[in-house]
């Protein structure tokens, strides 16, 4: 699996063809990274790309010293599930959590 970072994107690419994203914005003076958007093609779901994706996130803001808020309800949903796992980074949901797509 080859997950590439963009500015603001982490991505999943197999063949040329883009088939799994996560999005971000910098946030509270670059000190808080805001998922905003995660999508996964429906043909892999069930392969937890998704969280592989939501971790390069937190994977990065843990390596600069930053604090991740899910604005995605997949994230959300990660976050509180999993909340050991995110704990040293996880900020409360944001406003738009619980109204965005899957």
């Amino acid at each position: 699996m080859a997950i590439i970072q963009k500015p603001g994107w982490f991505y999943y690419e197999k063949d040329g063809e883009r088939l799994g994203e996560v999005s971000y914005l910098k946030a509270a003076h670059n000190q808080v990274l805001v998922l905003n958007h995660t999508y996964v093609d429906p043909s892999l779901r069930g392969q937890n790309i998704a969280r592989q994706l939501v971790d390069a996130v937190c994977d990065l803001a843990r390596s600069q010293g930053q604090k991740v808020q899910p604005d995605c309800r997949y994230a959300a949903a990660l976050f509180k599930r999993y909340q050991e796992d995110y704990a040293d980074v996880a900020l409360e949901d944001g406003p738009k959590a619980n109204s965005c797509s899957i």
